[in-house]
């Protein structure tokens, strides 16, 4: 049984944050099915993903400072930056199993980092939604040009 491998270019890092979430999930999968990226390649790659959390989050944080929501809508933004400050963390750990694998290449560690990478991926799409639908409710678009 083979299993589909989607398509995408470890080099190719989008600046759309949607399009990176998308990326990140991709080459991690292909991760996970054991794709023969060097040490430099996913160094690089990680690199990209934490430069575009950290962007996003200073971009979105400074954008709703002091800024007024809807009742309703304070919850969700507590949420939304709390996230924010989780996913600083989630960098690390994506960090954490990518020295394992620098220190241990082998093919049960390259998948834990693939797995981690979806994870996070997940993390980060499900968030997003909960930034639009809170922009929507304070009618506005979220984060900015590239969040």
């Amino acid at each position: 049984m083979t299993f589909p491998r989607p398509e995408v270019d470890i080099h190719a890092v989008p600046s759309d944050f949607d399009q990176l979430v998308d990326w990140l999930e991709n080459w991690s999968y292909r991760l996970v099915l054991l794709e023969e990226y060097s040490l430099v390649d996913l160094r690089s790659a990680i690199d990209a993903v934490a430069s575009a959390v950290h962007a996003h989050r200073a971009a979105f944080d400074r954008k709703h400072t002091g800024k007024q929501v809807p009742p309703d809508r304070v919850d969700a933004l507590r949420i939304i930056l709390s996230d924010h400050a989780w996913f600083e963390t989630s960098v690390e750990q994506f960090w954490w199993f990518f020295r394992i694998v620098a220190r241990d290449d082998h093919g049960g560690h390259r998948q834990a980092l693939g797995q981690y990478g979806r994870v996070l991926a997940e993390a980060l799409r499900r968030h997003r939604g909960d930034e639009r639908a809170l922009e929507t409710a304070a009618g506005g678009p979220s984060g900015g040009p590239d969040s």
